[in-house]
C-alpha cells in the first residue's frame, strides 16, 4: 500500500469528520450555546452550501497550484478553525469558523480524486478512488462515534480540539510523505464541457439523492432517541456500526468501479429502504441494528459510485467533473440538513404549543 495514498485517506477523514463533526454533538452545542437543534443544524448546512459555492471557482482559481501544496494548505486551515472551535464563546463565532473552514472543502474534494490517481499511476482508477474516498467511510466508521464520545465524555469543544491535531498530524505526515503533483496549467483547461447532457444529469442525481440522505443524517441523534427510542449510551455504537457498514460498503463499491451508475443505484434503493424500516418500525431499539448498518453500508457505496459516474463522463477532465461533483454534493447536504431542520424546529414547535 502506498504511504502517500494513506496520508491523502487519513487527510480526507479528517476533512470529512470536521464538516459532520456538529451532528454528533448536536445537543452538547445547543445546550451550551443557548440554541436550537435546528439551529446547530444551520453549522452543517452553511457549511455544505458555502462548499458548493466556493468549489467550482476555487478550484478555477487554485488550479495552477502544485497539488500537495495545496493539500497540505487545506490540511493547515483546517487544523487552526477547529482550534479555535475548541474556544468559541458564541454561537456567531463558532458560525464563523464554520464558514473559513467550509471556504477550504469545496477545494480540498475537488482535487482529492485527480491527486489520488496521479500520486499511485499503476493501481487502477476506481482502487484508487475507494482508498482517497476511504476517508469518507472512516470519518463516518471513528469520527462521528469518536466525537460523539468524547462529547458525551468532556464536552463538544474537546471534540473539535480533538480533529484539530488530528489535522496537525496529517499536515506533518503530509509534509514528509506527499511528493510535488504539479497542477493542471492554465485556468482555462479545467472548463467544463458544454452540452455535456449525461454528466449535468448525474450531478443533478446526486444532488437529490444526497438530500435525502442527509435530510435524516444530519439530524440521526435525535431521530434514534425520539423515533427509535434508542437510550443515551448506545448512541456512539450504533454510530459506529453504521460507519462499519460503511467500511464495506466502500470497499464493494471499490470491486465494482467499472459500473458506478449501477452501484449508485443500487445504494441509492439500499438507502429508501433502511430509512422506510427505520419509521415502520417504530421504538424499537433492536431493529435500529440493522437498520443503520443498511443505511452505512448504502451511503459509503453512493459516494464511491457517484464519483467514479460523474468522472466517467469526463475522464479527461478530472478535477472539473469533481468540482461538480463537490458542489452537487454539496447541495445535496445543505438542501437536506435544512429541509430536516425546519421539520425538526416544527415539531418541536408543535409540542411545545
Amino acid at each position: 500500500m502506498n504511504c502517500s495514498l494513506l496520508v491523502v485517506m487519513f487527510g480526507a477523514f479528517v476533512a470529512q469528520t470536521t464538516e459532520y463533526l456538529p451532528i454528533g454533538l448536536l445537543p452538547q452545542i445547543g445546550h451550551s450555546l443557548g440554541v436550537s437543534d435546528g439551529s446547530v443544524g444551520v453549522l452543517v448546512t452553511g457549511y455544505a452550501w458555502l462548499a458548493a459555492l466556493t468549489a467550482i471557482p476555487f478550484t478555477l482559481a487554485t488550479n495552477r497550484l502544485d497539488r500537495r501544496t495545496l493539500f497540505l494548505g487545506l490540511l493547515a486551515v483546517i487544523a487552526v478553525a477547529n482550534l479555535f472551535a475548541t474556544v468559541s464563546p458564541s454561537y456567531a463565532m463558532l458560525a464563523g469558523v464554520r464558514i473559513v473552514t467550509a471556504l477550504t472543502h469545496g477545494v480540498f474534494w475537488s482535487i482529492l480524486a485527480a491527486f489520488a490517481t496521479r500520486l499511485v499511476p499503476e493501481m487502477p482508477a476506481n482502487r484508487a478512488l475507494a482508498w482517497a474516498f476511504g476517508g469518507i467511510s472512516l470519518a463516518v466508521v471513528a469520527g462521528v462515534p469518536l466525537a460523539t464520545a468524547i462529547g458525551q465524555w468532556a464536552g463538544w469543544r474537546a471534540a473539535f480540539g480533538f480533529f484539530a491535531v488530528l489535522a496537525a498530524i496529517m499536515l506533518l505526515a503530509g509534509m514528509l510523505l506527499l511528493p510535488s503533483v504539479p497542477g493542471q496549467g492554465h485556468e482555462a483547461d479545467l472548463g467544463f464541457p458544454h452540452g455535456n447532457v449525461p454528466l449535468y444529469g448525474a450531478a443533478l442525481a446526486t444532488a437529490l439523492i444526497v438530500a435525502a440522505h442527509f435530510c435524516s443524517y444530519t439530524y440521526v441523534v435525535p431521530l434514534l432517541t425520539a423515533v427509535a427510542g434508542v437510550p443515551d449510551p448506545r448512541l456512539s455504537l450504533l454510530l459506529f456500526v453504521f460507519g462499519l457498514a460503511g467500511t464495506a460498503g466502500t470497499i464493494i463499491a471499490g470491486w465494482a468501479g467499472q459500473r458506478p451508475s449501477a452501484t449508485a443505484l443500487v445504494a441509492a434503493i439500499g438507502i429508501v429502504v433502511s430509512l422506510a424500516l427505520m419509521m415502520l418500525a417504530g421504538r424499537r431499539p433492536s431493529a435500529a441494528w440493522l437498520e443503520m448498518a443498511l443505511w452505512g453500508g448504502s451511503i459509503s457505496a453512493l459516494t464511491v459510485g457517484l464519483q467514479g459516474w460523474i468522472l466517467k463522463f469526463a475522464p479527461e477532465r478530472a478535477d472539473a467533473a469533481s468540482a461538480l461533483y463537490v458542489a452537487a454534493f454539496n447541495i445535496g447536504i445543505g438542501s437536506g440538513a435544512m429541509i430536516g431542520g425546519l421539520s425538526l424546529d416544527r415539531r418541536a414547535s408543535t409540542q411545545l404549543n
